[in-house]
C-alpha cells in the first residue's frame, strides 16, 4: 500500500509541476515575446518551440533533482 500511495504522490507532483511550467511559459510568451513577432505563423512556431523546450527542460530537471521519476518508473523496471 505504501508503494502505491508514494507512486500516486510522485505522479501528482510531476503533473502539477508540468502544469506550472506550461503556465510560466505562457506568461513569458504573452508578456515579452508575442508583441515582438509580427507574422502569425512565426508566433505559432515560436510558441511550439517554447512548449517543447520547456517540457524537455522540465523532464530533465525532474529526473535530475527529484526522485519522482524513479518512483513512477520503478514498477515498469521490475516487470521487465
Amino acid at each position: 500500500m505504501k508503494n502505491t500511495n508514494t507512486k500516486w504522490k510522485a505522479a501528482i507532483g510531476i503533473i502539477l509541476t508540468m502544469i506550472l511550467t506550461l503556465m510560466l511559459l505562457t506568461i513569458i510568451y504573452w508578456l515579452f515575446i508575442e508583441q515582438q513577432i509580427e507574422t502569425r505563423s512565426h508566433r505559432v512556431l515560436i510558441m511550439t518551440g517554447m512548449i517543447y523546450g520547456g517540457m524537455y527542460l522540465h523532464h530533465v530537471l525532474i529526473k535530475r533533482y527529484t526522485c519522482w521519476w524513479d518512483i513512477v518508473t520503478k514498477e515498469k523496471r521490475k516487470e521487465n
